[in-house]
């Protein structure tokens, strides 16, 4: 996983830690809702973000670390079912699991109407697609791939095929920081 906030560990904090450790700092995380991070950052209650998503004019000069993760998000659907996704419109008669806020991202894909829910506990998707309670997950196919491995381990062997359906590019996360010399000591 990415993020795992109990113990602040998983492959996100793992990377921005250690490459602050090797310049002498310590990265103490502060978890927050994806929606606060932009306000957490400009109110002066955290010194860099991850994952930051510009609001207006910022009060702040901004520097950019180099690139820790690229998350490719694309549509999950039983093999058996032979569901085609190639445009928007071919979502409208399925039940589809996403993660939080995913109509922020894609709202040409997931407009009003649709039979859309979201889950913050993404292993969610895997078992109830793998149950048929779902038609579709949408889910970063590396979170959802490595939560297949967890249901397929914990529910005692083998799963349903399943079809990887791929609508966009795969985009990148840089930290930032107020600081320059922090944003150097990171890169």
């Amino acid at each position: 996983p990415y993020i795992i906030e109990e113990s602040n560990s998983g492959v996100e904090i793992s990377i921005i830690k250690e490459a602050l450790a090797l310049e002498g700092h310590e990265l103490v995380p502060v978890y927050s809702h994806l929606d606060r991070v932009a306000y957490m950052f400009d109110q002066d209650k955290v010194d860099a973000a991850h994952r930051y998503i510009m609001k207006g004019k910022q009060k702040h000069n901004i520097f950019y670390g180099s690139v820790t993760l690229e998350y490719h998000d694309v549509f999950f659907t039983l093999h058996e079912r032979n569901i085609t996704i190639e445009k928007p419109l071919d979502l409208k008669d399925h039940t589809l699991l996403s993660f939080q806020d995913a109509k922020k991202h894609y709202p040409k894909w997931l407009p009003e109407g649709y039979k859309h829910s979201q889950t913050s506990s993404q292993i969610n998707q895997v078992k109830l697609l793998q149950l048929g309670l779902v038609d579709i997950a949408l889910s970063d196919k590396n979170i959802f791939n490595f939560n297949s491995e967890l249901y397929r381990l914990s529910s005692g062997g083998a799963i349903k095929d399943m079809r990887m359906h791929i609508f966009t590019s795969p985009y990148q996360y840089k930290p930032l920081f107020k600081s320059k010399k922090m944003a150097q000591a990171f890169n």
